[in-house]
């Protein structure tokens, strides 16, 4: 009985697994005669998003050159900065030896 009960069990999932495979093939083709579904909103965002970059080009294109960069502001020195982070490290050391009472 163990053994029928068994053999019945393996032969239904199999038969799932095979039902369910053939479901995914199915979605992943699409159905015969069907066309594949188009998200109209994604076209249409991305009819604007070429139009965007296209006007951007030509902004591009009609702006002089000539246009200097602001320089970058000045980097405190290596040793500056070294000092700068100890003394902070040096601070949070000895909020920490405070006793908290």
């Amino acid at each position: 009985m163990r053994r029928l009960i068994g053999w019945t069990a393996g032969v239904v999932g199999i038969a799932a697994l095979a039902r369910m495979l053939a479901r995914r093939q199915v979605r992943r083709r699409g159905a015969p005669g069907v066309a594949p579904a188009v998200d109209d909103n994604a076209e249409a965002l991305r009819r604007k998003l070429d139009e965007t970059r296209a006007a951007d080009a030509s902004r591009a294109e009609e702006t002089p050159a000539a246009v200097e960069p602001e320089p970058a502001p000045p980097q405190e020195s290596l040793e500056d900065r070294r000092a700068r982070v100890h003394a902070k490290a040096q601070e949070a050391i000895e909020s920490m030896k405070e006793p908290l009472g």
